[in-house]
């Protein structure tokens, strides 16, 4: 069984004070267990000031995560907020590694992950995955990652940060950050836990289907035999619409696997027409283009929230960035949802830069998916 605690600190410039302020909180002599380990979720300049790495090295145990535009936790919600959520338990325990991407991502990936599975003779039950803000698909790295753990549940999310550009979005463990690498942490043992997404309204903008015909990886060439460029002018999409909002249009697939169907954002277009995706793109799936809309976002959570609330468990949230950007000015309503519905739970909530969450197959198995424009949950007790 798995317990939680958190704190936060808004101090951002003291490091001796967010540092007390964090380890008073946490009480580590008096509240952990045998095995520990902390999730962080923090504002990037943290990270500048020195903070995250001081909390970090005050510690007794490993830390991971990712730094955010926003997040919450304790019933405080902020954007200049430091944020760290600690799993303890007796009969539980905890490992952590960071797998650098580079071009050879397959080697790196296979070599770590092998290394992490060799320090135990058990298996890990789950992994918790905090992933760079790369403009590459996730779902290939995610690929890359199961195939090499032999499918356990990765529940995570992508860094990102209040840049137009992302340029502080970072990956944390044990303090120190990286702008291109993987921070995996293994649970191991008497562990209970479940998932949910929260995806799209099925509002559409255009209401035909549309057939991916020719793609490879995470690329699309054509959609209905014409170039993505093509297929998107031909339905209406404007000049200005394609060149500088390509992630308001989150494409939901089919992939006819017998999975529900997963919602995968555009980061660019080549100078082919192409379309470059945060997700794999198959060949024969089909999909319909999502609408974004902010009073579509608050509500189906409170059903799924309602039924993971429970005294002794931690729930973690993360929401993409665009449905943060939907809510407008009530930007922060989404995380008081969760905080007002959460109740005595413990909980972490975090916008995010991707979401990465199982999901059950036609018979109940679950597979590792990477998600855009949605909000995941996963229940530890």
């Amino acid at each position: 069984m798995i317990r939680a605690f958190s704190a936060i600190t808004r101090e951002i410039e003291d490091v001796e004070s967010a540092v007390a302020e964090i380890t008073s909180a946490l009480d580590p002599e008096k509240n952990l267990l045998k095995y520990s380990l902390g999730i962080i979720s923090c504002f990037s300049e943290f990270e500048d000031t020195g903070v995250l790495e001081a909390i970090c090295e005050a510690l007794p145990f490993d830390c991971i995560g990712a730094t955010t535009c926003l997040c919450s936790t304790n019933k405080e919600t902020d954007q200049l907020i430091f944020c760290i959520t600690v799993l303890t338990s007796d009969d539980c325990f905890f490992k952590t590694t960071v797998i650098p991407i580079t071009n050879d991502y397959r080697v790196s990936i296979n070599t770590g992950i092998s290394q992490l599975l060799e320090e135990s003779k058990e298996k890990p039950e789950l992994f918790l995955c905090y992933f760079p803000m790369i403009n590459a698909s996730c779902d290939l790295i995610l690929k890359e990652i199961d195939k090499a753990a032999g499918s356990i549940p990765l529940f995570g999310t992508v860094a990102m940060d209040h840049n137009l550009d992302y340029s502080s979005a970072s990956t944390i463990h044990n303090g120190k950050t990286s702008r291109n690498a993987v921070v995996l942490g293994s649970i191991y043992g008497n562990t209970k836990f479940s998932f949910a997404v929260v995806g799209l309204e099925r509002n559409k903008v255009k209401n035909q289907k549309a057939t991916i015909t020719s793609s490879k990886s995470n690329t699309i060439f054509r959609i209905n035999r014409k170039t993505p460029l093509e297929y998107f002018k031909e339905i209406g999409f404007t000049k200005t619409e394609l060149e500088n909002s390509l992630e308001m249009i989150p494409l939901i697939v089919d992939r006819k696997n017998g999975i529900h169907p997963v919602v995968i954002g555009i980061y660019a277009l080549t100078p082919e027409g192409h379309a470059l995706c945060r997700g794999e793109v198959t060949e024969g799936s089909t999909f319909t283009i999502g609408q974004i809309m902010a009073h579509d976002i608050l509500h189906p959570i409170e059903k799924i929230l309602e039924s993971f609330t429970e005294k002794d468990c931690l729930i973690l949230c993360y929401s993409c960035m665009a449905r943060y950007y939907a809510l407008g000015v009530n930007n922060t309503s989404e995380a008081d949802k969760v905080k007002e519905i959460a109740g005595d739970s413990q909980y972490l909530f975090a916008c995010s830069g991707g979401e990465i969450c199982p999901l059950p197959d036609e018979k109940g198995k679950l597979t590792n998916f990477f998600h855009s424009y949605s909000i995941v949950f996963c229940k530890l007790s």
